[in-house]
């Protein structure tokens, strides 16, 4: 969490775990109020299929480590039991939640490689989805570095089942971006002789500062060059791509 001990706090992001409130009210199914997921100043409103609109409100400052299992049933509606049936701890659950996001960034990326493109469009339309995966996610994915940079030399969490599959769809996920590049250097559309895995290496690396990037709270300045320039964050990561394709 935000405050476990060891994390300089220059390492710490602009972001913390809190304890939530939530009411459940009914809309009207076949015309809600809204339909889609609002966020605003301590409050969020989440629509459901069924015409329920969950209204949240975050009141109390709470921790990874503070947090219960029972917090987490009750907030999830699920019982102790049918938690503990799929995750056995708070880390499970976690790393599961990650899982997910790979697995999904996996799919997209399988389905962008099977597109009739050049090989330099598949590898711009990946680094599209995962920018578009990341900024979509801010809080998941401050929490989801937050909590590898505590638990980096954490050797029981390496030996995690759910964690070695994480690091088998991040190497996927690197190979997928590799052929990609190697479908460009035979079409011709990525001019770069540099060997595919060390150029995605390289990709991998801007897009890490990618992310640092989006869920920073001290980047105005970037930002506001940014605009200055009339440029967007696709913008200058297409910029890269095709100084790097070149």
């Amino acid at each position: 969490s935000y405050d476990i001990d060891g994390v300089p706090p220059v390492a710490r992001p602009p972001v913390r775990p809190l304890k939530g409130q939530v009411i459940a009210l009914q809309m009207e199914p076949r015309a809600p109020i809204i339909d889609r997921v609002i966020w605003g100043p301590g409050i969020y409103l989440v629509p459901r299929r069924d015409g329920t609109l969950i209204l949240g409100a975050t009141v109390e400052e709470k921790g990874f480590d503070k947090t219960t299992m029972d917090e987490i049933a009750e907030q999830t509606e699920l019982s102790k039991g049918t938690l503990y049936l799929y995750y056995n701890d708070k880390a499970s659950l976690f790393q599961a939640i990650k899982k997910r996001a790979l697995q999904y960034l996996h799919e997209q990326f399988l389905n962008i490689l099977q597109q009739d493109l050049t090989g330099a469009e598949l590898v711009h339309k990946m680094m599209l989805k995962f920018l578009e995966l990341i900024r979509e996610n801010t809080t998941f994915t401050r929490a989801m570095m937050l909590y590898e940079h505590v638990n980096k030399n954490d050797a029981e969490l390496a030996e995690h089942p759910i964690q070695q599959e994480c690091v088998q769809l991040k190497n996927e996920l690197l190979m997928l971006i590799v052929r990609s590049l190697q479908i460009g250097i035979q079409d011709g559309s990525i001019k770069n002789r540099l060997d595919p895995k060390l150029m995605a290496i390289q990709i991998g690396f801007q897009m890490s500062g990618m992310i640092q990037f989006c869920i920073a709270g001290s980047n105005e300045k970037g930002f506001q060059i940014l605009d200055e320039k009339n440029m967007t964050l696709p913008d200058l990561m297409e910029q890269f791509l095709h100084t790097q394709f070149n």
